[in-house]
């Protein structure tokens, strides 16, 4: 792996891995105002722009809830919430980490998958430095080309698609905690290319241009959603259902459809 090269890369790198290992209240916001029902949703980074892009609809329509939003990658909110973190839902965008969240007895409903992503390339806008794809990454060593973590499931499908692609050797320069971060660094111009979501890629349309991998097409991400056991201990159940119900819901899956997400169930 590459040492990304200039003092403003490193500076960049060591805030966005502050920001993927620290905290995991981006989004958070405060206790819900007096009679009603604060419905705590940890999900992917993901699906920060989205979930924020309905919230007051859903309240408008469940006034008696304030949803509150905690994004972060899908295997740091799981370990938040095993050391005793509050959270009324759980929205994954890997079914693995939804498994490991059912295997330490975290979700009390049993899981939906309620959209899919696909893998894609980022790149600046105007794709300044011409990449064309895989191959062409593997053969340009100039390159700064950042990723996910394995363990993040961004950086699982990075593994996955790679791998279907024949695995050429990329040298990547840095691995990320979430795909926000990831991103992040092209856009602000610390990295040339990244591997994230078909979805980030169309939250920063003024920001990066995405290019299409073959091999992704069929490889794309399962999200599910799911009810957690502190909600049901809580007495806070039935309004978190209402809040996984809204996402299964017409009104959700247009959301999530107009962002980029391939159809759930």
């Amino acid at each position: 792996m590459k040492r990304m090269a200039g003092a403003g890369a490193a500076a960049m790198l060591a805030a966005a891995s502050l920001a993927g290992c620290g905290s995991t209240n981006e989004g958070a916001t405060s206790d819900a105002s007096p009679g009603r029902t604060k419905v705590t949703v940890f999900a992917a980074a993901s699906l920060k722009n989205t979930f924020e892009s309905f919230e007051k609809e859903f309240e408008a329509k469940n006034p008696d809830i304030d949803v509150v939003f905690t994004f972060a990658g899908s295997q740091d909110l799981v370990t938040q919430m095993d050391g005793g973190a509050p959270a009324d839902v759980f929205a994954s965008a890997s079914k693995k980490w939804m498994d490991t969240a059912e295997s330490k007895n975290l979700v009390s409903s049993s899981p939906r998958i309620f959209a899919r992503n696909s893998l894609e390339i980022a790149v600046a806008e105007g794709n300044p430095k011409k990449v064309t794809g895989l191959d062409d990454l593997a053969s340009r060593p100039e390159l700064v080309v950042v990723r996910c973590a394995s363990e993040v499931p961004c950086g699982a499908l990075t593994d996955k698609v790679l791998m279907a692609a024949g695995d050429p050797k990329i040298d990547f320069d840095t691995e990320q905690n979430s795909v926000t971060d990831t991103l992040g660094l092209v856009k602000a111009g610390e990295a040339d290319v990244a591997f994230v979501y078909e979805t980030d890629v169309a939250s920063a349309p003024e920001k990066v241009d995405g290019l299409e991998i073959p091999e992704a097409e069929s490889l794309a991400n399962e999200y599910p959603i799911a009810v957690t056991v502190e909600a049901q201990k809580a007495k806070r159940s039935e309004a978190a259902q209402k809040f996984v119900d809204y996402v299964l819901g017409d009104d959700g899956q247009k959301a999530l459809a107009e962002a980029g997400f391939q159809k759930g169930e």
